[in-house]
């Protein structure tokens, strides 16, 4: 085996891992979508649900990551609850409430629907919300910190 050549540099375009990083976004899309899809048939018998087989992408989205270690993106971790593995859509798997907190200010409190899991994710007091005149009118700045001064 010979050694490679020093002066050799890495592809700009090469990143570790490709293909288990696309078969994770695979599973994650495929369970996105049977997650959204309602099943047309009446249950008289035992069957598999399009949300079952959303469940199941999901756990094996989450091994094929473990195993690969393979760090998953945080905004994908919160979409997926930790109790049953259904993913969390606004209104319909998930409700969603603000309240307050004496450490944090507020806190956002995720509930599934399926297992009534909570998780609390704190929400920093210091983010500012652009007003909708000033967004369409293109007038705002944005902070070094990435909130938005009006």
């Amino acid at each position: 085996m010979a050694k490679k050549a020093k002066d050799e540099t890495p592809k700009a375009n090469s990143v570790p891992n490709k293909d288990i990083i696309q078969r994770l976004n695979f599973l994650y899309q495929a369970s996105v979508y049977l997650n959204g899809v309602t099943s047309q048939s009446p249950r008289r018998r035992k069957r598999v649900t399009t949300s079952d087989l959303s469940r199941s992408y999901v756990s094996s989205m989450k091994v094929v990551g473990q195993k690969t270690v393979v760090k998953m993106d945080p905004s994908v971790k919160r979409t997926i609850c930790k109790g049953c593995n259904t993913i969390l859509v606004p209104g319909s798997t998930v409700t969603i409430r603000a309240n307050k907190s004496a450490s944090h200010g507020q806190v956002v409190v995720y509930t599934c629907t399926h297992c009534k899991t909570t998780r609390r994710i704190p929400a920093p007091p210091g983010k500012k919300v652009p007003s909708e005149h000033a967004v369409f009118c293109g007038q705002e700045q944005v902070e070094a910190d990435g909130g938005f001064i009006v």
